[in-house]
């Protein structure tokens, strides 16, 4: 692996994308797994060597003290006791998921169990919390638990011996998944469809698992009645959460109706020079506003999306593998 001393300590090669890249802060350095490259050994970003030194040998065993020491190139061992180097990835890869995890229909990835992730995580925790920053992290990670009852019999006991131990009181009940707070469109009247278009949904814009991560978002601009209004609808996916809104140009639509084919829409009227928008700002751009906000509605950047597709198929390879945590495995 490379190490660079350039900007930083940094060893290996940091992850280039944020949708592709699962975290752990420990104390002193920040580790990276890209989890399509499907390294067990991370990336790390070192602030502060001499609190790092104290747990680093046990992410890179004898290179740590080359890193360390100043070392430009180092081997990683292959053999040696690697558990808490998995705990760490497996902290860092539940993260990832709770952040980007693409839950689609449309794609065929079925979304997490939130209560087997919390669960799992919360185990991962316990077996890195000596190298974390948060002297309360286990507390902190079991706080957010709300059942010990899941679908692998061993993680329940786990978790609950856990909880045990650290004298916290587990509810067995899980909540009920809270309704979309949304009104049932009643369809709009029969119009001339002008323009259609698509435009993929960006992932940043919208809290995970809102939306289908596969579904692209579709717009029309409708002659009716002698006005022209834009219209636009995009799938929900399995995670209630804000209400969102779409972007186009410099028209904003609230997406707060459902319609017949159980899709968020909304519309707005727009002045017919609409019409007239050259092609590259024919985008429709969908966003939570209490979570993110577009700066420029612009079309996707190239190989954005197939960068989608690589994450939609990993997190597919992921469902039912033996490698993958008990959260991805058991997914439904």
């Amino acid at each position: 692996m490379r190490v660079s001393r350039a900007s930083g300590l940094v060893v290996g090669d940091w992850p280039a994308r944020p949708e592709v890249t699962a975290l752990l802060e420990g104390a002193g350095a920040v580790l990276a797994w890209d989890v399509l490259a499907d390294d067990p050994v991370p990336a790390a970003r070192i602030d502060d060597p001499a609190r790092a030194a104290e747990w680093l040998w046990e992410i890179y065993g004898s290179a740590a003290e080359e890193i360390l020491g100043g070392g430009t190139e180092v081997d990683v061992p292959a053999a040696g006791d690697w558990r808490v180097r998995a705990a760490c990835r497996t902290v860092a890869q539940l993260d990832w998921a709770h952040a980007w995890w693409p839950a689609s229909t449309t794609a065929g990835v079925p979304a997490l169990d939130p209560v087997v992730r919390q669960a799992e995580r919360a185990v991962a925790v316990s077996t890195v919390e000596h190298l974390l920053d948060d002297q309360d992290a286990v507390s902190r990670a079991l706080a957010e638990v709300v059942s010990f009852d899941t679908p692998d019999a061993e993680l329940s006991e786990r978790v609950a011996a856990l909880a045990e131990d650290h004298g916290v009181v587990l509810s067995p009940v899980v909540p009920g998944r809270a309704a979309y707070a949304l009104a049932a469109g009643a369809g709009s009247s029969a119009g001339t469809t002008v323009l259609t278009g698509s435009s993929i949904v960006d992932w940043t814009l919208v809290p995970a698992g809102v939306v289908d991560a596969a579904a692209a978002a579709e717009w029309s601009v409708v002659r009716r009645q002698g006005a022209t209004v834009l219209e636009v609808a995009v799938a929900p996916g399995p995670a209630p959460g804000p209400r969102l809104a779409a972007r186009f140009d410099e028209i904003d639509v609230a997406l707060d109706e459902i319609d017949g084919l159980g899709r968020l829409t909304g519309s707005a009227p727009v002045p017919a020079t609409v019409l007239l928008l050259p092609p590259d700002r024919r985008v429709v751009t969908v966003y939570a506003p209490d979570f993110a906000a577009p700066t420029e509605v612009t079309a996707p950047a190239p190989g954005a999306e197939a960068s989608r597709a690589a994450i939609i198929a990993y997190a597919r390879s992921r469902v039912g593998a033996s490698t993958a945590t008990v959260t991805e495995r058991t997914a439904r």
